[in-house]
């Protein structure tokens, strides 16, 4: 059974790995790709953005197919989907096969985020989830980290057919151990779909959702406003920049595992907490340093207070859907993604509109108040009861609500 358990969090981990660096893959080499195919960088967005669309909108609709029909199926689609993008890649230069093909890794990577963390789910108990979750977190951070440079690598050692044949071989090995060891759980189907969208009217699950958005949020508040003020302050240089904004990843990443026996020792709900108040005075620190080594500093401690809240909410959601008696964990973990999704799209556009008013400084410091009020809401919440903060099981008292 252990055995099984491992094998189990190895495949999810390496296929959320996978589908980062294939997305990410393909980012240096923008420029060149571009001019070699004739398109315009408004054209090169398009096929970018038409990946998160797809994402968007598949999210709910696989994460309900999986909790229906179990998560092997279409697992195993989504391998067999992902090579079709890259060979479409390969042989054509037509804008709308790219788009159809980007289209198509968008709901691929959707089927990973949804069946993926659910047979997770399924297959680990509600004390071993914080872990298991955080784990397959520090997949994304790998392949977030490995995919510009294994595609910048490997463009300068061959071309872009080598490249994408190179992403095809990932793929297939991914798709070899999603073959051998991502097997339907019994009792993980959920005969009545309909009857698992009760699970939108749970206080919990909407409060977590929230947080989830919060969580997302802080990432991209980062894209559009650091990078110039870097430049100003420390004269940077965009090679420096782009480092400095994997330090944050890197920290995310290394730390998710340990973040994630944390939340099954002390419970998700305070892991969440403590998450929330290092990002209200991490996110204010980052603009705050003069040298480099603080600004490492800072970066890495925000990127360890977004796996503290991010972690534990994967383990909660997944808590709160079998608190109800219902293991529809794929629609519960499509409804993480789409939260996930409004917190990119609410971030940027949030943090660059503060910049614009009053400055980076004051809009970070203005952001960090934020989070700070939301954190003590969140705390008089859980001390009411509305929240469990226990990772064991218990009936919800929302569901009947």
């Amino acid at each position: 059974m252990k055995n099984k358990k491992k094998f189990a969090l190895l495949t999810i981990v390496f296929a959320v790995f996978t589908d980062m660096l294939i997305y990410g893959i393909i980012v240096p080499i923008l420029p060149e790709y571009s001019a070699t195919i004739g398109i315009s960088q408004t054209q090169i967005g398009l096929i970018f953005s038409s990946y998160a669309v797809a994402l968007f909108i598949a999210t709910p609709i696989l994460g309900t197919i999986s909790d229906k029909y179990g998560r092997r199926a279409p697992m195993l689609l989504g391998t067999i989907g992902m090579v079709l993008s890259l060979i479409l890649f390969i042989f054509t230069t037509n804008l709308w096969i790219l788009i159809l093909a980007r289209i198509i890794q968008g709901g691929c990577a959707a089927i990973t985020w949804t069946a993926g963390l659910a047979y997770l789910a399924d297959s680990h108990p509600p004390e071993e989830r914080g872990k298991a979750m955080g784990i397959s977190l520090s997949g994304q951070a790998a392949g977030t980290l490995l995919g510009p440079v294994f595609g910048g690598w490997i463009f300068q050692l061959g071309s872009f057919e080598i490249l994408f044949l190179f992403a095809i071989c990932i793929n297939l090995i991914d798709g070899v151990f999603r073959f051998l060891y991502v097997k339907d759980v019994t009792g993980s189907k959920t005969k009545n779909v309909l009857s698992s969208f009760g699970i939108l009217k749970d206080r919990q699950l909407l409060i977590v959702t929230s947080i989830v958005v919060i969580g997302a949020c802080i990432p991209t508040v980062l894209q559009p406003t650091l990078p110039l003020h870097l430049q100003n302050t420390l004269n940077t240089n965009p090679g420096a920049i782009g480092l400095l904004f994997a330090v944050p990843t890197l920290a995310y990443g290394l730390t998710t595992p340990i973040l994630g026996i944390v939340s099954g020792r002390i419970g998700n709900m305070k892991t969440i907490i403590i998450g929330l108040i290092l990002i209200s005075v991490s996110l204010p620190l980052v603009v705050l340093p003069n040298s480099m080594l603080p600004q490492i500093a800072a970066l890495a401690l925000l990127g360890v207070s977004m796996g503290a809240v991010l972690v534990p909410c994967l383990a909660h959601l997944a808590n709160i859907s079998q608190s109800r008696g219902e293991n529809s964990y794929g629609l519960t973990f499509a409804i993480y993604n789409t939260a996930y999704s409004i917190g990119m799209i609410i971030g940027p556009m949030l943090s660059s509109s503060l910049a614009e008013a009053v400055g980076v400084k004051l809009s970070y410091i203005f952001i960090g108040c934020v989070v700070l009020i939301y954190m003590i809401f969140i705390s008089i919440i859980l001390s009411r009861g509305i929240l469990n903060n226990n990772n064991n099981i218990q009936k919800s008292q929302d569901s009947s609500s």
